[in-house]
């Protein structure tokens, strides 16, 4: 008989696509982390043409997604059943094997560090500029945001601070507020308008939301009744990290507040050190939940701004009483 055997031909052209050591590389990359076609470039030591060619087969076969952001392309191995699947299984160990061997598994953390380079450039590089509050109009629809938030009033933390555009609000409304910022200039040109708006109980600490340091002192209070991050995510390599390590500083009780922008195209962010052209809102949503956090608000925000702001808020759990 000389018809196709259906139930062997699928298994067949899988074993011809995972037959190729290209692929296999590109697939266990897609599989530790998302990745553009231009990192996954740098790593394979190949064009992003050359990416784009090889990755075809593999999204056409189920096992590798893509999603945009902007103009880039990420692509990701598939989960779930595919990644049940003993053939490919196999590929994905062989792979790594590869992978591990010519040492592109190891750069992975490397590569995507340098997603925030533009960032950290664009804000170390601004100049310091006068020291004038914001408009009042400007921080107005913030009070209705944060009014819900406020049973506990002891200590906030403001991460990714900035210019700390957002210090004349929460300092009346808290004991204590700690002004974080990862980028020196920033924090110079941060603590200047502190001094100028004379806020006693603000202080400045340089780092990130994971610094052991900043966690030591947090923890030290209890924990933070509010961590926020606003337009932090946006600059971050991988933002769901950022999410968990802001909530391990949220006391029982406290709330984690995140402000960032809707999906968008406007690729002229990038060279303001922007990484992601906005989230999803379940994505934000999923974060928070895989952080063990209780979703408490998740809507756009009421202030002029392009792109477009949304907030999502969610709270940790009081500790149950014995």
């Amino acid at each position: 008989m000389n018809g196709v055997n259906l139930a062997v031909s699928p298994r067949a052209d899988l074993f011809r696509l995972l037959g190729d050591e290209s692929r296999l590389r590109l697939l266990a990359l897609c599989a530790e982390e998302e990745l553009t076609v231009g990192e996954l470039g740098a790593l394979l030591g190949e064009s992003q043409p050359q990416v784009t060619k090889k990755s075809q087969p593999l999204r056409e076969a189920g096992l590798v997604s893509a999603r945009r952001d902007g103009t880039r392309t990420l692509l990701r191995a598939a989960g779930g059943e595919v990644g049940r699947d003993p053939v490919i299984a196999a590929a994905l160990a062989e792979g790594r094997a590869l992978c591990t061997r010519d040492g592109s598994l190891a750069r992975i953390a490397a590569v995507v560090a340098q997603r925030e380079e533009a960032s950290r450039r664009y804000f170390d590089a601004r100049a310091v500029d006068d020291a004038a509050p914001a408009p009042v109009d400007q921080l107005l629809p913030w009070l209705s945001i944060l009014a819900p938030l406020l049973p506990g009033r002891a200590l906030a933390i403001d991460a990714g601070t900035g210019d700390g555009a957002l210090l004349p609000l929460l300092s009346p409304l808290y004991d204590r507020v700690v002004a974080v910022d990862r980028s020196p200039a920033r924090l110079a040109r941060c603590a200047a308008r502190v001094a100028a708006w004379g806020l006693p109980n603000v202080r400045l600490r340089e780092g990130d939301v994971d610094d052991p340091a900043i966690a030591e002192e947090v923890g030290q209070r209890g924990g933070a009744d509010l961590v926020l991050l606003a337009r932090v995510l946006c600059h971050a390599a991988r933002p769901a990290d950022v999410v968990v390590a802001a909530a391990r500083l949220v006391r029982p009780g406290g709330h984690l507040v995140l402000v960032d922008h809707v999906p968008h195209d406007d690729e002229t962010l990038r060279d303001a050190g922007v990484v992601w052209l906005g989230f999803e809102p379940a994505k934000l949503a999923t974060w928070l939940a895989a952080a063990h956090l209780e979703p408490a608000a998740l809507a756009p925000l009421p202030i002029p701004a392009r792109p477009a702001l949304q907030l999502a808020a969610a709270r940790r759990p009081p500790r149950a009483l014995h």
